[in-house]
């Protein structure tokens, strides 16, 4: 027998940084599970638990985040 899909709401809330930046929250359903912040010149992707990874660009931060939440807690 195979599982079901789970269906599972993912939403990326933007909120303006005292700096002018734009930082994005990843949420699912009321659960934050990370955060995407530029610093200086590249952007660093946080996980709850503290873990901080540099990325290229938001959707890899997103990726990343998503990815972390499936393996250890989905």
């Amino acid at each position: 027998m195979s599982k079901r899909e789970k269906s599972v709401q993912v939403t990326i809330d933007e909120q303006k940084l005292p700096d002018g930046q734009t930082m994005s929250v990843l949420k699912i359903g009321d659960e934050t599970i990370g955060t995407v912040t530029p610093v200086e010149d590249r952007l660093e992707a946080q996980l709850n638990d503290g873990d901080v990874y540099r990325v290229k660009t938001v959707d890899e931060g997103v990726e990343l985040l998503l990815r972390d939440y499936h393996l250890h807690r989905g």
